[in-house]
């Protein structure tokens, strides 16, 4: 008799616990579904032109994150310069799609790449960010982990206008 009574408040038990949702299940619930705001991009045709210029601050900013195997590993096409000559002619040769420079360069930059690439500048304090902000539409704001890289450089190639993201 006992064991029959436990079977029975054994079954209303198990018969009344939610299930617990299996793999995949959890994205079938309408508030907890995976998140498309920010679409995959393909990376693979976008070339980034990287200027580390030795006076600047950016160059630990940049090391710090592994910009170059970080960018590589997500399927850009990154390019590191140190020097103004080694910038030049990277400039000259074109064909960029984004020009990362610091702060400090990036007004010389815009006016002088060309119409198919976008400048994001790098800036480090907040401060910086606000005033860059009156004259470019984005800015990386000293990146300290790599997420924060790669989503700021994913919007700025997706904010170029459609005939400038075609360019090349």
């Amino acid at each position: 008799m006992r064991v029959g009574v436990a079977v029975i408040v054994l079954l209303m038990i198990t018969a009344t616990v939610n299930r617990l949702p299996g793999c995949g299940d959890k994205f079938l619930v309408s508030s907890r579904g995976t998140r498309y705001q920010h679409a995959p991009l393909t990376n693979g045709s976008a070339a980034i032109l990287i200027y580390a210029n030795p006076s600047s601050p950016i160059v630990a900013a940049i090391d710090r994150v592994s910009a170059v195997s970080t960018l590589r590993r997500a399927g850009y096409r990154p390019m590191l310069v140190q020097t103004p000559a080694e910038f030049e002619d990277s400039l000259q040769r074109g064909g960029w799609d984004l020009v990362l420079v610091g702060l400090s360069d990036a007004d010389a930059v815009s006016r002088r790449v060309k119409s198919t690439a976008g400048v994001l500048p790098v800036v480090l304090t907040s401060e910086d960010l606000t005033a860059v902000r009156k004259r470019y539409p984005l800015a990386l704001k000293d990146p300290t982990n790599r997420a924060t890289l790669l989503n700021t450089i994913a919007d700025a190639l997706s904010s170029r206008p459609r005939e400038k993201a075609k360019g090349r």
